[in-house]
């Protein structure tokens, strides 16, 4: 039987050759690790232990449930209207990263995605939400993300922002929408690799990040 090491190995190099692989479906063996890790995390009750969820994490696999996209979390092309619960128009954009961004106090789960335009203008998606421990299951997160918010980086201001997205100038970079209640079951955690099952069918696999976190301070 193969130790937690041996798995975890694998299952990252498997990881990492697919994200730079043109290969349009994830490979077969990578279910087959993320079934056998689960099992031998070494924190099974995470919702008991949230000092050890929260902080900065980038996904390293994202399966979206709803089937935007196929398994790349880094040059993935998809809209911007998908990365927000649909409060943004549908206009192309090339996702560079996705992170997801957990506090303690507040209770904040935020969903980040840094991406560029088709002519490379970059910006980041911030999908506000909140989080519970559920109270029966010690590996359940019950989330209700509740609002999208667009943001420059880099060089960029808002305004130009604005015109790289071909919205009007003054448009709403932030935006609410209906209380979108859901969870995310922690399958998997230690010191620096988290993995969740999400209750719409999405699997992630996410590596703690060493650099601040980019959402928490604007809630």
């Amino acid at each position: 039987m193969a130790s937690l090491g041996e798995v975890k190995q694998e299952l990252l190099a498997v990881i990492d050759a697919f994200n730079v692989d043109d290969a349009p479906t994830p490979p077969t063996q990578l279910e087959r690790l993320i079934d056998a890790i689960q099992p031998l995390s070494p924190i099974p009750d995470p919702a008991h232990q949230l000092p050890l969820v929260v902080g900065s994490w980038s996904n390293l696999y994202a399966r979206f449930g709803v089937g935007h996209s196929k398994g790349k979390s880094h040059r993935e092309e998809s809209s911007l209207s998908l990365q927000t619960f649909r409060a943004f128009p549908d206009i192309a954009i090339r996702v560079v990263e996705i992170l997801q961004e957990i506090d303690l106090e507040p209770r904040t789960y935020n969903n980040v995605v840094l991406f560029e335009t088709l002519d490379g203008a970059p910006g980041l998606v911030i999908i506000h939400g909140r989080y519970e421990p559920d109270g029966e299951d010690a590996r359940r997160f019950r989330v209700v993300f509740y609002a999208a918010e667009v943001r420059p980086r880099g060089d960029l201001d808002e305004a130009g922002l604005r015109a790289a997205l071909g919205l009007d100038a003054d448009e709403a970079l932030r935006r609410e929408f209906k209380p979108a209640k859901l969870y995310s079951d922690v399958v998997y955690l230690d010191e620096d690799i988290r993995i969740n099952i999400g209750g719409m069918g999405g699997v992630y696999v996410l590596a703690r990040r060493a650099e601040p976190a980019m959402s928490l301070s604007y809630n």
